[in-house]
């Protein structure tokens, strides 16, 4: 994929021994890593192609994106611009991710439900602002309700295979095709016996006296709570008062 670490300006002559053209093409290289993918959302854009997105809304998106978030332009990635083919009409499905501002950590990303409570509540702003129709997001593989005992499912998006370029006007951009999965988190306080994603054991969160030694541990669903000695106080560590 075309796109983020990697930076280059690259100049190019024409000559036809009369006229004389300059050009200049900036080159940018983006490594997608598996968390990128993971942080990532797709937002559906109707009556839209690859071609009309690439030249010149590309720009606009990023701009309405990093007003609706906010964050930089430049700490959003997109990665993947793909005709939605289960759908007879002509939706676009843009993927992208946003690297949290001020982070040292290049991996640290807003978490996807974030990004959707975003978009969600500033839809008619990104629409306005990128001139584009945005559709409500789309998930079909959560409502099967695949994971078990009480797990959140999540809609995730894998490594697929890198595909060819897509080339407008002004941007050659190749994007990584990536495969909508699902992945299954336990509610706080539970792991799983065998398998870390069954979620069938509950975590003891008193095992290593988080209150303190002026405090009673005691266990409750998804956590616990202190019961403090006199003169100490605290819900998760019982301090002087």
């Amino acid at each position: 994929m075309i796109y983020g670490k990697i930076r280059e300006n690259l100049g190019k002559v024409n000559l036809d021994g009369i006229n004389e053209v300059h050009a200049q093409c900036q080159l940018k290289v983006r490594l997608v890593s598996e968390s990128m993918l993971f942080s990532s959302v797709t937002v559906r854009l109707e009556d839209m192609t690859q071609t009309q997105f690439l030249s010149p809304l590309f720009d606009y998106f990023l701009e309405g994106v990093a007003a609706i978030v906010p964050c930089p332009k430049d700490h959003i990635f997109i990665f993947n611009v793909q005709d939605d083919t289960d759908v007879d009409a002509k939706i676009l499905n843009v993927s992208f991710s946003v690297r949290r501002p001020g982070s040292r950590d290049p991996d640290d990303y807003y978490p996807p439900h974030y990004l959707q409570e975003r978009v969600y509540l500033n839809r008619a702003i990104l629409a306005r602002l990128a001139n584009v129709k945005v559709l409500p997001f789309d998930d079909n593989l959560c409502v099967r309700e695949p994971c078990v005992n009480f797990e959140e499912c999540l809609s995730v998006l894998k490594f697929g295979n890198a595909s060819g370029f897509i080339a407008s006007d002004t941007l050659l951009f190749r994007p990584i095709y990536p495969v909508n999965t699902f992945a299954c988190r336990c509610p706080k306080g539970f792991t799983g016996m065998k398998h870390k994603y069954e979620c069938d054991t509950e975590v003891n969160l008193c095992y290593s006296s988080p209150c303190g030694p002026n405090g009673t541990c005691i266990r409750k669903e998804g956590g616990y709570t202190c019961l403090c000695r006199d003169g100490f106080t605290g819900k998760a560590y019982c301090h002087s008062s």
